[in-house]
């Protein structure tokens, strides 16, 4: 090992780290116990030194009254040397009432020296002229002292000056004393004061240091050894044991070490799980937020291609050889439709209409559809619980997850085999939900797709859910259909489990929240399109095909529109003919201001008003998991003629 190692080690170790800790923090404590001390004796400084210019001023007022009296500058003399001998004082100023300058004289090592500026008298004599209290003004190389000269002493004894004892009588000034006094007397002080702290802190800091060093050698010995022991557990290589010499807290510490070795390597394999679980769940959200993104815009294009292509669709004969290229063209936008479906489902941001229904309804309504997509040479066997299981779904929804979920099992098994499709319930407890898992404890009803195909290695079974892929041919798969399953369970607070081995088939089990033990709710057929009554219709829409098209729908079905292309028009057209509005139509997303807005606003002037929202991308209109709020009256983009008829009728009749 070279020097550089050596000090790199060194550099590292616990008890370096620990001696450097305790020498910060008795420094820390050094300087602030420094700076309080040095701040302390600095005001204390400060305070003797005013105390005393002002006892200075009040002792010369005192002495000066009969020269004052007497407007005798020869009787100020003595007691004027005899202050400006005093350290620190540099001018002496005596002045009547009446602002007579009787006496001025400096210190005699100021008196050749002309860079020194003092404020002349006259200035704070202004300020002072007719007070009989004392004043204090500092400067920035001085302190001024003024004190008021009394006309007989108003004091019992001399004695009494010291003590700072009220005048018995009211007094009368006749005059004032102004002393100044250097402020580099203070400087000096201070200076010395602060090399005094600076010794003071230097030596704490040493002694400190020492007693510290001493201390963390005798503690951090064993954890040294910790850490050498850590290290080699980080680096993957072999653990040994740290041996306990001792039963204190070094001592638990090794023994929890030992006992952290031991189980470290096994939480290895889980830490990789999960990671790679959260991975996947941020790449599902990633494509979600770009595929709710582009909706809205695409929704728009696909109603226009889908609205103008069904009316020209039927204004063709049966016999037109127009007509197999409308009908391509819808093919080719019922296939874009359900992309966008599918992108917004496992984004879980399609709207979804959840009610209280019972999953045994759900299988036995879409039961003839799944035996009609699997081939004869696989047994479709059906096994239902005997319980209702009633959940808060969109029965639509899961009709998708189950034709996903058999349309796999049966292309995995091409040579034929059993296909299961069962439901049943359980209670989940929080042992059952794994560290990133968001389930609720409860109970649960259970719906399972299995097969006996040629099931998936672990490899394949981790990525079943990712967005695009797919273990099918070229042409044959979109890798949507499992990422879709994914994103309307979790769209439905619920989770999904999928148990495979290669060559024993798969087993995709879907956990749901049961909400009551009560009936299901009664599965509603398509409502078709019904003839208006003149009813007047405001519809307002940016996009200029889309609106163009309702238009024409709604007129050629009875109805009169009132056109507006944003959200301050469709107000301002609502303002306009606010008593004949039977129903607004409303895109949710419009320049200037949104459907919402809209709805509001016109609520103020009709809160009985009539409404119906649509958009190609709802995530402004409903809940951030795509679930509409109740009594909100809805419909996604892309929407064919007879369905926007039959749900403007159905707001209508409400």
């Amino acid at each position: 090992m070279n020097l550089f190692e050596k000090l790199k080690i060194r550099r590292d170790s616990v008890g370096l780290r620990f001696f450097l800790l305790f020498t910060l923090f008795i420094a820390v404590i050094s300087v602030s116990f420094t700076l309080f001390f040095y701040q302390q004796q600095r005001n204390s400084l400060t305070d003797s030194l005013i105390g005393e210019g002002k006892l200075l001023a009040r002792l010369l007022a005192h002495n000066i009254r009969l020269g004052v009296f007497a407007e005798n500058a020869e009787l100020l003399k003595d007691p004027v040397e005899g202050i400006l001998e005093h350290e620190g004082v540099l001018f002496v100023s005596v002045v009547t009432a009446e602002g007579k300058l009787l006496r001025e004289q400096a210190h005699k090592s100021i008196i050749n020296n002309s860079a020194r500026a003092f404020p002349q008298w006259s200035t704070r004599y202004e300020q002072l002229k007719g007070t009989a209290e004392p004043r204090v003004t500092e400067g920035d190389d001085i302190f001024e002292f003024w004190a008021p000269v009394i006309s007989s002493s108003s004091i019992p004894t001399d004695e009494s000056l010291f003590l700072d004892q009220a005048p018995r009588t009211t007094p009368r000034v006749i005059g004032y004393a102004r002393i100044v006094v250097d402020k580099n007397l203070l400087r000096n002080k201070l200076d010395t004061l602060l090399y005094t702290s600076v010794f003071m802190a230097l030596g704490f800091l040493f002694l400190g240091t020492v007693f510290t060093y001493i201390i963390t050698r005798r503690i951090t010995r064993p954890l040294d050894r910790l850490t050498e022991g850590i290290k080699d557990l980080e680096k993957g290589g072999s653990f040994e044991p740290v041996p306990v010499e001792l039963k204190d807290e070094i001592g638990r510490l090794a023994t929890a070490f030992n006992h952290l070795g031991t189980t470290l390597k096994a939480r290895e394999a889980e830490k990789e799980h999960l990671a790679e679980e959260l991975r996947h769940a941020q790449k599902m959200e990633a494509i979600g937020t770009l595929a709710g993104g582009i909706a809205h815009d695409f929704n728009n294009i696909l109603t226009a291609i889908v609205g103008f292509g069904t009316l020209l669709q039927r204004s063709l004969k049966a016999d037109s050889p127009y007509r197999i290229y409308v009908d391509q063209i819808l093919s080719a936008a019922d296939r874009a439709t359900n992309l966008v479906k599918r992108l917004l489902a496992f984004g879980r941001k399609q709207v979804i209409s959840p009610r209280p229904t019972n999953l045994n309804e759900i299988v036995k309504g879409i039961e003839k559809l799944l035996h009609r997509l699997v081939s004869e040479d696989i047994d479709f066997v059906t096994s239902l619980s005997g319980e209702p299981l009633v959940c808060h779904v969109d029965s639509g929804q899961i009709d998708q997850i189950l034709m996903n979920l058999v349309t796999n099992a049966r292309d995995a098994m091409p040579d034929g085999g059993t296909l299961t499709l069962t439901t049943g319930s359980d209670f989940l407890d929080n042992e059952f939900f794994g560290p990133l898992e968001q389930g609720k404890p409860g109970h649960y009803a259970i719906l399972t797709v299995a097969d006996t195909g040629v099931g998936m290695d672990e490899e394949t079974r981790e990525r079943i859910f990712d967005p695009f892929f797919t273990t099918k041919e070229v042409g044959k798969g979109t890798g949507l259909g499992l990422s879709m399953v994914y994103g309307i369970v979790k769209q439905h607070e619920g989770f999904i489990m999928v148990d495979s081995e290669p060559g024993k088939g798969a087993a995709v089990r879907i956990y749901l929240p049961i909400v009551t033990a009560k009936g299901a709710m009664e599965r509603h057929e398509d409502a078709t399109a019904i003839q208006g009554n003149q009813e007047t219709i405001l519809v307002a829409e940016d996009d200029r095909d889309v609106r163009k098209l309702s238009k024409h729908v709604l007129e050629r079905n009875g109805y009169t529109v009132i056109e507006a292309v944003d959200g301050v028009e469709a107000v301002k057209r609502f303002m306009e003919n606010s008593e004949r509005i039977d129903l607004v139509l409303l895109d949710v997303v419009m320049p200037k201001k949104n459907g919402q807005s809209v709805y509001e606003e016109i609520r103020r002037v009709r809160p009985s008003v009539k409404a119906l929202f649509i958009s190609g991308y709802t995530q402004d209109i409903i809940s951030r998991k795509g679930v509409l709020d109740e009594g909100i009256n809805f419909i996604a983009k892309p929407v064919k003629p007879d369905e926007l008829l039959a749900k403007i009728k159905e707001v209508l009749q409400n």
